[in-house]
């Protein structure tokens, strides 16, 4: 049989099969036969280096037990390093090879071996050999060898796409499975228990993980520390974690570590004082490990206490016991469930010294994250309309909804302050609105300043894409009538149209003011 016969054979197998597990065994067959070969294999390596696909056959059309032993890798080596086709007719005599240990171990007479490349790249290499001397390769073996792999090469690459993207389906099919199933479970206990009420934006898997990891931990009598930025909510769920506790019905403290002015006064807070103990201590006081005993503590910014008060706050972590500040001859006991809460920036005080590696270990039995607001944004929506309702109600107006314009800006912002800075922005709008619905004009001037790109896996929809040209139309529209009327804003509001307030607003949301315009207006290019 030819070569080109052979090359049309393995061409038809190439159309007529996909799967390359079937595909490289039945063109390698076909190789060896008409090479007169003994042995073949097709290699085709990932970027790490690692096989991804290996076919290695015999002549009478089986798969080789041990492949690895019955080959030379100092050619195939060879092969990958220079890109190159080598044929070599008798390699036991070749100086080159002779500090081969696979060809003398193997015997081996004639080798063949060459690249499967695409493009630039060197992706897999076909081998051949035998130890038949009525056998021996030469120039017309390379030839076929070579014409071969450029006929494979790119099914080769098709089917491995085609493997990548199947594996890549399935995993996404059984991670949404898997996710659903989840929420599905999720959702269930939060149907069946109590304590969930005061918790805004559970429509997300971070927030639902959330949920299932109080649910674990709540019952326990753990300490729990929970990390995660300003304002992203970390004091709600300390709150949550109490009420779903055996500890429901005694006291719930709250100490914000970073909130008093001296070590005296956070360190009597919590552990009491007597009189005498710092100026203006003018009589005894219990602390909260006292009034809050049988309760949970919450420690808001631990992570900027002083050294002192952690020593202390130790102490009570590992027996219970403390003094009142200035107290020497007492010894207390109490009973309490410490939650305590940091920023993502705790293991960096602790490598700085700030922080006790101690008092971590104590406080981090049971860690929750909780994510910040960027990244569930799921849940922003219905977030952003309990406080629309709530401040609506607070300020006795008749705001209901937002715009379609103003709901887009609120999902596309980073929101750097969470949960706080978006109550803060809610209650801003309602109090501004002029209608029933809060209008992008409403929102802070620094979320229309700086909006933050959609995030690589939400795309830009059509609302944003006709917000932005609004925003390029309004923005000129308004500098063209204060050029026209010399900076006059009334008169510029008057032919525009506006209430002057409004326009004003416009102006404001824009950054545009007569002196930027002014300088605007003079620009060479403008004159």
């Amino acid at each position: 049989m030819s070569s080109y016969v052979t090359l049309f054979e393995i061409g038809k197998s190439l159309f007529a099969e996909t799967d390359i597990s079937k595909l490289l065994p039945l063109a390698m067959d076909k190789v060896i036969e008409q090479a007169q070969a003994e042995r073949g294999m097709i290699m085709v390596y990932g970027k790490a280096d690692e096989i991804l696909v290996e076919t290695a056959r015999h002549f009478d059309k089986k798969d080789l037990a041990h492949p690895d032993f019955e080959i030379s890798r100092t050619i195939i080596q060879q092969v990958r390093e220079s890109g190159r086709p080598v044929v070599v007719q008798n390699a036991l005599d070749d100086p080159q090879y002779l500090q081969s240990e696979s060809i003398a171990r193997l015997r081996l007479l004639s080798v063949a071996c060459a690249p499967l490349r695409s493009g630039n790249e060197i992706f897999g290499v076909v081998y051949i050999d035998n130890r038949d001397l009525t056998a021996v390769f030469d120039e017309k073996t390379g030839k076929l060898l070579s014409e071969f792999c450029e006929l494979i090469a790119v099914a080769v690459k098709n089917a491995l796409e085609r493997r990548r993207l199947e594996f890549e389906a399935a995993q996404k099919d059984l991670k949404l499975r898997h996710e659903t199933a989840r929420r599905r479970h999720i959702e269930a206990l939060m149907a069946t228990n109590e304590g969930y009420d005061e918790i805004k934006g559970l429509k997300s898997l971070a927030m639902l993980e959330i949920v299932r990891q109080i649910e674990k931990v709540a019952a326990t009598d753990s300490s729990v520390l929970i990390i995660g930025e300003t304002g992203a909510g970390k004091e709600l769920i300390a709150r949550v974690l109490h009420h779903k506790s055996a500890r429901t019905e005694q006291s719930f403290v709250t100490l914000n570590c970073a909130g008093l002015p001296n070590e005296d006064l956070l360190v009597s807070e919590l552990f009491g004082h007597i009189k005498g103990a710092f100026t203006g201590a003018t009589s005894d006081k219990a602390g909260y490990f006292e009034t809050a005993d049988g309760g949970t503590i919450f420690l808001d910014e631990i992570a900027k206490s002083t050294l002192t008060f952690q020593t202390k706050l130790l102490r009570v972590l590992e027996n219970g016991e403390f003094n009142r500040l200035g107290e020497t001859n007492r010894i207390r006991k109490t009973n309490v469930r410490i939650i305590s809460a940091a920023s993502p920036n705790l293991p960096e005080l602790i490598q700085k010294g700030e922080f006790y590696p101690d008092l971590y270990y104590r406080l981090e039995h049971f860690v929750i994250h909780l994510p910040p607001l960027r990244e569930r944004r799921e849940d922003i929506s219905e977030i952003a309309e309990h406080f629309l309702k709530q401040f609506a109600r607070t300020h006795k107006r008749t705001v209901a909804a937002f715009s379609p314009e103003a709901r887009e800006w609120l999902l596309a912002y980073h929101w750097p302050g969470n949960v706080r800075e978006l109550r803060n922005a809610v209650n801003r709008a309602v109090i501004l609105a002029e209608g029933e619905a809060i209008q992008v004009e409403d929102l802070p001037l620094t979320m229309l300043r700086q909006p933050s790109a959609p995030s690589a896996d939400q795309e830009i929809n059509f609302n944003i894409a006709k917000q932005k040209t609004v925003e390029k139309f309004e923005r000129e529209f308004i500098e063209a009538r204060l050029r026209e009327t010399q900076a006059n804003i009334s008169e510029a509001a008057r032919r525009s149209g506006m209430h002057k307030k409004n326009f004003i607003q416009k102006m404001q949301q824009y950054g545009i003011t007569k002196e930027n315009l002014r300088l605007s207006h003079d620009r060479p290019d403008n004159q």
